[in-house]
């Protein structure tokens, strides 16, 4: 997450931009095609990079992050920016769905996963993030040394525990791109700017999603004995997640600089990504609803592509009229 101290990058908003349309269109997709996504070539594509590249981007920034007020200070501000909007959001869903048990309030603590989960899991990966920073400097060492061992008790605990509630597999998987961003930023050499490398690297990712899926492990990875195959699962979509930040985080500095109306507008939506992630999640299945009934005997592409279309104008809208009030702006868009 970017500090308003700090000048924005032209690059990293216009890709927040792309991935949330993405992120839009993965919606829309899941939501037409509840069960049939899983063999959707082009959801698959979408969900095994778009969620981790989000993180690398927020984790882009970490790096000294806390030079700006110290770890108090930017943890209350990541609660402001994250934990707030989600509550709102969650609570604004709770008043329009008609759904008033007790039950669905616990569920927002619980397993955040069925709400905002991103604010959720990014707010706490912050926090584990800032106290690893915080203690490393206490120890008078290399703050990557406690991020590492950090990311490895998370991974460890994961996978030997299995452990659901509160958002914690979201936020021990999600904590290894949030990682890999900030190294990125901190080693300037793992920004590749050579085209041939970058090409290899789309060819590699391309490769592995072509076969990625979120339930399973492709055919062509045998089974090894005494490894969890849960284990093998997360290795193989962690490296295809990791190929695609490679990728975008070299290639974007490089081709989505350049001042056109195109990365204008998509710089724009990456500004208020926050609040077009919540926005569209709110109106999804109106949207598709609203569009199954216009077009009753619509194919699913033709309804998916209609659907992104008007969610994404929607939502524009909505995100639009919400930051024109200083106080919706800060309770709903995370803008402070």
């Amino acid at each position: 997450m970017k500090m308003l101290l700090n000048p924005r990058l032209l690059w990293a908003d216009t890709l927040k931009g792309w991935l949330m349309l993405l992120v839009i269109l993965g919606h829309a997709i899941q939501t037409v095609m509840p069960e049939a996504c899983y063999q959707s070539h082009i959801w698959n594509l979408i969900y095994s990079f778009h969620m981790p590249a989000f993180m690398a981007v927020s984790g882009y920034f970490a790096y000294r992050a806390n030079r700006y007020g110290g770890a108090k200070s930017l943890c209350s501000r990541r609660f402001l920016q994250l934990i707030m909007p989600y509550v709102a959001w969650s609570a604004t869903k709770y008043g329009i769905s008609g759904d008033y048990t007790l039950i669905r309030v616990v569920k927002m603590v619980l397993y955040p996963d069925t709400s905002f989960w991103f604010l959720w899991v990014l707010f706490f990966i912050n926090l584990i993030f800032i106290f690893s920073q915080w203690l490393a400097s206490r120890l008078n060492i290399d703050e990557l040394v406690v991020i590492a061992l950090s990311s490895l008790l998370l991974l460890g605990i994961m996978v030997e525990m299995e452990f659901r509630m509160f958002g914690f597999q979201f936020i021990a998987y999600y904590f290894v791109f949030y990682t890999m961003g900030y190294c990125i930023h901190r080693f300037p050499r793992l920004q590749i700017g050579n085209g041939v490398v970058l090409g290899l690297l789309f060819i590699c990712w391309t490769l592995l999603a072509w076969s990625w899926n979120m339930h399973e492990l492709p055919m062509w990875i045998p089974a090894i004995p005494h490894i969890p195959s849960s284990l093998l699962q997360y290795a193989y979509r962690g490296v295809t997640a990791l190929l695609a930040i490679l990728f975008l985080l070299g290639m974007a500095p490089k081709f989505l600089n350049a001042a056109c109306r195109l990365n204008g507008f998509l710089c724009e939506i990456g500004k208020v990504s926050l609040g077009y992630y919540t926005c569209h999640i709110t109106i999804n299945g109106w949207v598709v609803c609203g569009v199954r009934k216009i077009l009753p005997t619509g194919s699913d592409a033709v309804i998916v592509g209609l659907s992104f279309c008007v969610m994404l104008v929607l939502t524009f809208c909505i995100v639009e009229g919400l930051k024109k009030n200083k106080i919706t702006a800060k309770v709903l868009l995370g803008k402070l």
